[in-house]
Parts: C-alpha cells; sequence; structure tokens
C-alpha cells in the first residue's frame, strides 16, 4: 500500500471515531431516557402494591419471624399481618365485644421475651372470657410522636373502649427529641445531588432500598464483628447524629475490656453501647432532665399527649396511661451497668421517681387521664423484672405488669362501663 492510501486509511480512521462516540452517547441517553421513563410508572405501582411510605412512616415488618439473641435471652420475635407483635383480629369489633388498645415503644413489643411472654398476650389470654381483646401496638424504637400516628392510622380502626399507652422513663423524653413529626418528615429530602434526584424521580423505590438497608444494619449489630467494623459503625452513627466521631470512638475504646468483649460478640445489643458512646447524658435528659432539656422536649410531648387524647376521644375511647420506669430505677445491679457502659447515672434514682414522672404525672391530673405507676409493681417482684444488660423486662416483668394492669380498678371500671353500655 502507499504512503497515500495509508495517509487516507489512518484520516478515516480519525474521522470514523468521533462519529462512533457520538453515537454511543445518542444511545446511552436514550437507554437512560426510556430507564427513567419506565420506572417512573413501576415506581408508582411499587408504591401502591407495597404500601411503601406507610411502611416507612410506621416502620414496621409485617409476617416475620426474627431470632434475637444475646447473653441473656435467646427467642425469635414474630410479627403479623400488621407488623406487631400479638394475636391477629379482625378491625371490625365483634358484638358484645370490648376492646383495650396498647400504644408503646419495645417494651410493648416485648423485645426480650418470647411470643407468649408479653404482657399483652398474657392479658389476652387473661381477659378472654370476658370477651375483651387486647391489641398491641408496640414498635420498637418508637416515641410519643410516632405513637399518635399509630393510633390515627391503624389503632382507632380497632373501635378500642380503652387507649392504654405504656410511657417509658427510660428514653421516651429522649426520644421525642429524635423523632420527626409527619409534617417533618414530609420536608425530608436526602442528602446529596444524586441522592436527592433519586427520591424525588422514584421515591418508593429510593425508601424501600433505605429499609432493606436499615434491616441489613440492624442485623449486623447481632453479628459477631471485629472491633475495627464497631468502632467504623459507631463513627458512622456519631456523624449521621451529629456527634463528634472521634469522641464517640474515645467513648467506645474506654469501656472494659468485658463489655467491648461483649459487644464485638454479638451478645450485647447495638443500640446499649452506641448510646452511651454518642450520647452519655441519654438517661439523665431522659429521667430527671434539667430546665434546658424539659423547656424542648416535655412540650414536645405534652403537645403530642393532648393530641392523642382528642384522637382517642373522637373515636369513642379512654385514654389511660401507665409508666414504666427504667432499670435504673429498680435494680441496683442494672444502674450499675449503665454506668460501667458510660451513662451518666444517679444512685437516687432508685429511691425517687425523677422529674418525667412528676410531669407526666401532673398532665395526666389535669387532663383527668388515669395513671397507673410500675415502678413499685416491677421493684417487688420474686424475679428480676429487667434484664440487667439489654434493658428490657423479663417474662417476670411482663407477668408482673400482666397483673397490674388487669387488676387496675380503673381500667376495669372503664371497661365494665363499656359494657353496660353495650357494644360500640
Amino acid at each position: 500500500m502507499s504512503s497515500e492510501s495509508e495517509t487516507a486509511s489512518q484520516l478515516s480512521d480519525k474521522s470514523v471515531a468521533p462519529v462512533r462516540r457520538s453515537m454511543w452517547g445518542k444511545r446511552l441517553l436514550l437507554m437512560a431516557v426510556v430507564l427513567a421513563v419506565i420506572l417512573k410508572p413501576a415506581d408508582w405501582l411499587l408504591g401502591v402494591l407495597a404500601d411503601t411510605q406507610r411502611r416507612h412512616l410506621l416502620r414496621l415488618e409485617p409476617d416475620v419471624a426474627v431470632p434475637h439473641q444475646s447473653a441473656e435471652f435467646d427467642y425469635v420475635f414474630h410479627t403479623n399481618s400488621l407488623g406487631f407483635r400479638g394475636r391477629e383480629l379482625t378491625e371490625a369489633k365483634p358484638d358484645g365485644h370490648r376492646r383495650l388498645v396498647v400504644l408503646g415503644d419495645s417494651f410493648v413489643a416485648g423485645v426480650g421475651v418470647s411470643d407468649d411472654a408479653v404482657f399483652t398476650e398474657r392479658l389476652a389470654d387473661d381477659l378472654a372470657e370476658k370477651r375483651i381483646d387486647v391489641v398491641n401496638l408496640g414498635r420498637a424504637g418508637t416515641s410519643t410522636v410516632r405513637e399518635v400516628t399509630l393510633f390515627r392510622d391503624v389503632g382507632r380502626r380497632f373501635g378500642p373502649d380503652v387507649v392504654l399507652l405504656m410511657y417509658y422513663l427510660g428514653n421516651d423524653l429522649a426520644e421525642i427529641l429524635e423523632e420527626e413529626t409527619d409534617a417533618e418528615l414530609a420536608r425530608w429530602k436526602p442528602t446529596g445531588t444524586l441522592r436527592q434526584f433519586a427520591h424525588l424521580w422514584c421515591p418508593n423505590i429510593y425508601l424501600e432500598l433505605a429499609m432493606q438497608k436499615r434491616r441489613s444494619r440492624a442485623s449486623e449489630t447481632h453479628q459477631p464483628r471485629p472491633e475495627s467494623d464497631v468502632v467504623a459503625w459507631i463513627r458512622s452513627e456519631a456523624q449521621s447524629g451529629g456527634v463528634d466521631a472521634g469522641l464517640a470512638e474515645k467513648r467506645y475504646r474506654g469501656l472494659p475490656d468485658n463489655i467491648r468483649s461483649l459487644a464485638e460478640s454479638g451478645q450485647l445489643p447495638g443500640y446499649r453501647y452506641l448510646q452511651a458512646c454518642l450520647d452519655p447524658d441519654r438517661f439523665r435528659n431522659s429521667l430527671d432532665p434539667d430546665d434546658q432539656f424539659v423547656k424542648t422536649a416535655w412540650q414536645r410531648t405534652r403537645t403530642h399527649l393532648e393530641l392523642l387524647r382528642s384522637l382517642v376521644e373522637s373515636s369513642g375511647g379512654t385514654l389511660m396511661l401507665a409508666v414504666i420506669p427504667d432499670a435504673s430505677q429498680v435494680s441496683e445491679d442494672a444502674l450499675a451497668f449503665n454506668r460501667k457502659l458510660g451513662f451518666v447515672v444517679d444512685d437516687g434514682w432508685l429511691e425517687r421517681p425523677g422529674r418525667t414522672f412528676q410531669l407526666v404525672s401532673q398532665w395526666a391530673e389535669e387532663t383527668g387521664v388515669g395513671l397507673l405507676d410500675l415502678r413499685p409493681v416491677l421493684r417487688d417482684t420474686d424475679e428480676p423484672s429487667f434484664f440487667v444488660q439489654d434493658g428490657h423486662c423479663t417474662p417476670a416483668g411482663h407477668l408482673a405488669i400482666a397483673r397490674a394492669i388487669e387488676t387496675w380498678p380503673r381500667l376495669r371500671k372503664r371497661l365494665d362501663d363499656s359494657s353496660a353500655g353495650g357494644a360500640q
């Protein structure tokens, strides 16, 4: 081939290359457009079929069986078709039946005990002969903010005669500042331009992936992990929560060797030492807060308590309160363990109820809402009522709660009055 021919061939190849790149660019752009167009209706259909928005708001996992294991318990956590603990019930209340709906956090969900040991299940068995149905609407990690949503969206459909809110002194006042209202969630956007675009275009797919990621992370905290993974997790959670990651890591590394061994072997629930590393004042702010914390947290709590009372009464029911103490108010061993974890604790909590209890009691008295104090009940059990390391109630604790609720005169009178008045 002549030099002229070779030069012409090279020039031809060079001129074709930009054309090919342009064609591939157009094809990729077309594929992206087609994919985006297809994803939008698919995202809508997913939201309808999977009820994504509501599931993300309520954070419920229907019909699951999740093994829960630690150094203190080993059981399977089952949920019903609504994502709660307990037996299936029809929404329509049978003639002659009365309904007791129980709201609360992980204590109502029964973290730490098997299905049949949860106090609502014990109550359901004991009250069945009286045709009183017990509906468990406990969700782990909830606060008064989301309990209002749970009752509005789920609880009132069961036609409750009494709604019993189980208020946990150990973290409800702290979590009221951490959990967003429906209006606040509606304004939520993920961080980062790409994530915001993905959420805007396909919100249901985005939320489904987020929920899957949350489930994966939750399961990881119950598995054995090397120190490096535990530290990386703590630093990541600290950064997400606006906490100094270096300080959080320092707190973890400062824990006693036996506690870090429990954490890394998966025998200590992750949230226990994570909270201590991120917020050592958590129990103090929840049980016995100072004026500044009360100013921000109690008004938000009071607002949602009053909103819940209004919703319950508009549904034809009566709101009542039962106050669950923290283990640090009942058990010297539990208080000492919380101190080892790095929490700020006070030995006086074993004797005095704390400021939060006084605020809740005062609100109940002012509004005429019945209140059951479970502190003496859980202090006087024959067997320990709380797991020392985990902090939740033991089967003995759940049994004591069930008996106290069942024999509470004010609750019994209200349910009896409902029976006399006929089915609603």
